[in-house]
């Protein structure tokens, strides 16, 4: 920001882009301070934690994190509202993460509560985190992406160990979650990676990847050729790249599906579509929509997702909600204002705006 009259400019859009989360929040009885607090907690420098917000903001410590136990209205209302902005066809994208916990009062295994000692692919141990669910919604007539829900799930030992009394695996979230959104949305597609295989995920007009070793019944080049059983059932590794029709098991059923193998960047992608009218180009462009999941994972970490722990899975999941919101509003700023990235726009936020006690000027909390 060059001049005084573009840093006017900015400090209003981030007051309107923001408003839109306090509104959000307030329509379930939060008090404006309180809404406006929970809003900004990622953006005061720090750790984006309850504990931070409420000695920044001068706000009740117990009384915010029983506030996060009462948010879970608030995740409809805010579906409610996105449902106004995005009215075209969305392509719903699947995926999930390691919230890493590393504030987390949890011993030995678990915590029985929030937090759980869990398997980091990334690191390759056990360590202090939550495995969370995230659903994305692509809107194909604009171009751009909102992260929509992030939900922390169990693993089936932590439920047969007694860790935790309630148990869905994340497919079960998935379809459940699916079917909410179609009814706000109009979903023509859904994306997920080969790890959601299953007949409760696997309906309607998908688009995934299959492993190598996935077999394959009767297979078919779609150049042309005749339909044969192919001794020994090939996996899906065995293919040249191309497209072709395939039948394969899924649960206690035979599907057919349209299997484009192609080779992208050095690597092997065996893409399927249950949409047996989807083109290549159509099967390619969905599967790189999954990517943009990608990128809200790398920014809801950059604003501190990582930052707080709690005992009661409830507060937990009204945390989540809170960067669901906040991050769909950081990303909207970050192009309204020409940044390049959430770390750019936390440079903003403290050099430009004044940090903490610029916000809190800027919302009238002093």
């Amino acid at each position: 920001m060059k001049s005084e009259k573009e840093l006017d400019i900015a400090r209003t859009e981030f007051i309107k882009s923001f408003n839109f989360v306090v509104g959000t929040l307030r329509m379930n009885g939060l008090s404006r301070k309180v809404a406006v607090g929970l809003a900004l907690m990622t953006l005061i420098g720090g750790r984006a934690s309850i504990r931070n917000a409420s000695i920044t903001f001068k706000l009740n410590y117990a009384n915010l994190l029983k506030t996060l136990e009462n948010l879970e209205n608030t995740w409809s209302d805010y579906l409610e509202a996105l449902s106004k902005v995005i009215i075209g066809p969305v392509v719903v994208i699947i995926d999930d993460t390691f919230d890493h916990k590393l504030y987390s009062r949890v011993e030995g295994i678990a915590s029985k509560y929030g937090n759980y000692f869990a398997w980091c692919s990334t690191h390759k141990r056990f360590e202090p985190g939550i495995q969370v669910l995230t659903i994305a919604l692509y809107d194909l007539a604009m171009g751009k992406s909102y992260l929509i829900g992030a939900f922390p799930y169990s693993t089936r030992k932590m439920w047969e160990s007694g860790m935790v009394s309630e148990f869905k695996t994340k497919i079960e979230m998935a379809a459940e979650i699916i079917e909410v959104l179609k009814e706000r949305f109009h979903v023509v597609r859904v994306v997920f990676d080969s790890w959601y295989w299953s007949e409760k995920l696997v309906k309607g007009s998908v688009v995934s990847e299959l492993k190598s070793n996935r077999r394959l019944i009767r297979v078919r080049p779609l150049e042309g050729g005749k339909t044969l059983g192919v001794e020994g059932h090939p996996h899906v590794g065995d293919l040249p790249p191309g497209s072709y029709l395939a039948e394969l098991t899924l649960g206690d059923q035979v599907i057919t599906i349209k299997l484009l193998i192609l080779v992208y960047k050095d690597n092997r992608l065996n893409l399927y579509a249950t949409d047996l009218n989807l083109s290549d180009e159509e099967i390619e462009a969905t599967w790189k929509i999954r990517w943009e999941i990608e990128k809200f994972h790398k920014d809801i970490k950059a604003l501190g997702m990582q930052d707080s722990s709690f005992l009661k899975r409830k507060r937990l999941q009204g945390y989540l909600l809170l960067f669901v919101m906040v991050v769909n509003t950081v990303r909207d700023l970050i192009s309204s204002l020409n940044l390049k990235s959430v770390e750019e726009l936390l440079r903003f936020v403290e050099i430009r705006l004044g940090g903490a006690l610029g916000l809190m000027k800027i919302f009238k909390l002093r």
